[in-house]
């Protein structure tokens, strides 16, 4: 029993679940100052200013979401900031914006933040973020350089959307590397698709750097060679990768995409276009009035201060009304393909694909934790390796070290969840609730930065904090 301080605020009755320090049981948790200050069979009722009832819930650390959408540009007529309060509530407590805009994201978590903690990743879109079709090495170098200033972490290539040749992508993910900054991959390039031909081209490109492959799932949907083919080739491509690549896996079955059709009503996107390809549909506008009006596709809209999926008329009508330039959503990656990749290891029993992620956020498919108590109850992880996948895992990829566990002195971030359901019921971000019973309560939330960040994120009134890259699994023994 713990009688010597008293506590913010005690969790009490849960199961602990915290394979870090072997804890899997009936305990009590206490915060202190934001921090874990113990856990314990029991903390008396007197040492807590406020008891927090969790009895007959899992307790774990909170889940870190390694892709999420919260300031991403390619929908005009939705916020993307509503995906703050769409991620707490499913249980997040901290999340890397991929491919959005680091001033874009810290304005929307001003207006809209919901208690997350938030790193950002800018996405290279020629003309737009980065000035030329095929930067040079000194234009992309000074690109990084200024993001890192404006409080990102580092770039995304958006090889799906915004293909560069495949020797400037080398460039992107080496003058990344070369300043010690996050890099992230959509693959595909001007000589591949963003499927596993574009996926082959990636070890190349890695060179002898590092890289974070985005939403390895993605790529094996069975555009190339069959869907249990291509999850075979992925993961023998990371065992080959395995002291240069980061990687994540989304489990919705639901993928996100934009409708953009040229003037010859021809589709801009290469992931939009496989989606249609996927079905059949001709990759025009003709093709995806017919995709949505059949139900295969839906349209993002706002409603109720959230973003939910239309389809039919409603969604074609949204389509027209952005002159095509719209968020969409097909149901294109094979579950077996996800799961599989969730689940595998190498023969040590550690997971070749290190986290899963939701590559939600502003998309409504936030279903990371769900999905993997579901494969909890199927029997294909243990409680410890969802926690391990969920929460710890992208700690240490992230270089976030007082994440992912409840040693004492952690970060107090927590992910309660319902095991009737297998939904988050509660999360709290440094001890602090931002989330009950599945409603989003938090307000504001905590800027990740780099040290070049540091002033901007002063000046935005966030509360913030700096990160080392130097401790993340991407950079681990990096000279």
């Amino acid at each position: 029993m713990v009688t010597t301080q008293q506590f913010d605020s005690v969790l009490k009755n849960g199961r602990i679940v915290d394979p870090t320090n072997n804890i899997d049981g009936a305990f009590d948790l206490g915060i202190r100052h934001g921090k874990v200050a113990a856990v314990a069979e029991n903390i008396a009722l007197e040492l807590a200013d406020d008891i927090i009832d969790v009895t007959g819930q899992i307790v774990m650390p909170g889940h870190i979401d390694t892709h999420a959408h919260l300031s991403s540009p390619f929908n005009r007529s939705v916020d993307r900031a509503y995906g703050h309060a769409m991620l707490v509530e499913s249980g997040t407590t901290t999340a890397l914006d991929l491919a959005g805009d680091p001033t874009a994201m810290a304005n929307g978590m001003l207006r809209r933040g919901a208690g997350l903690n938030v790193a950002s990743l800018m996405g290279l879109v020629p003309h737009s973020t980065i000035k030329e079709d095929d930067p040079s090495p000194s234009v992309i170098r000074d690109v990084i350089a200024d993001v890192k200033k404006r409080g990102g972490i580092g770039v995304k290539l958006l090889g799906g959307y915004h293909p560069f040749t495949p020797e400037v992508s080398a460039d992107v993910v080496k003058e990344a590397n070369d300043q010690l900054a996050w890099v992230a991959f959509h693959v595909g390039t001007k000589d591949s698709g963003s499927d596993m031909t574009g996926l082959r081209e990636v070890p190349e490109i890695t060179g002898a750097g590092r890289l974070h492959v985005a939403h390895i799932n993605s790529y094996t949907r069975g555009m190339v060679d069959e869907p249990h083919e291509e999850v075979q080739e992925a993961l023998r491509m990371i065992e080959r990768m395995r002291s240069q690549w980061v990687t994540e896996a989304y489990l919705a079955q639901a993928n996100g995409t934009n409708g953009l059709c040229d003037e010859a009503g021809n589709l801009v996107y290469n992931v939009a276009q496989n989606c249609l390809k996927a079905r059949g549909y001709p990759t025009t506008d003709k093709g995806i009035r017919a995709a949505l009006l059949d139900g295969y596709g839906s349209a993002l809209v706002e409603r109720g201060g959230r973003a939910v999926l239309v389809t039919g008329q409603e969604a074609v009508d949204v389509w027209e009304a952005a002159s095509t330039d719209a968020s969409l959503s097909f149901p294109v990656n094979p579950p077996t393909s996800a799961f599989t990749l969730a689940t595998a290891k190498y023969d040590d029993g550690s997971f070749r694909v290190d986290a899963i992620s939701t590559d939600g956020g502003s998309l409504p498919r936030n279903v990371a934790i769900e999905r993997t108590m579901a494969l909890v109850a199927f029997g294909a992880l243990s409680m410890d390796e969802a926690v391990i996948k969920l929460s710890y895992t992208p700690s240490r990829m992230l270089g976030l070290l007082s994440k992912g566990h409840f040693t004492e002195g952690a970060d107090a971030d927590i992910t309660v969840i319902d095991p009737a359901t297998g939904r988050a019921s509660m999360s709290l971000v440094a001890g602090e609730l931002i989330m009950y019973m599945g409603r989003a309560i938090g307000k504001g939330g905590t800027w990740l930065v780099l040290e070049e960040g540091r002033g901007v994120a002063e000046s935005s009134g966030l509360p913030f904090e700096v990160m080392e890259l130097e401790n993340s699994q991407l950079y681990e023994h990096w000279e």
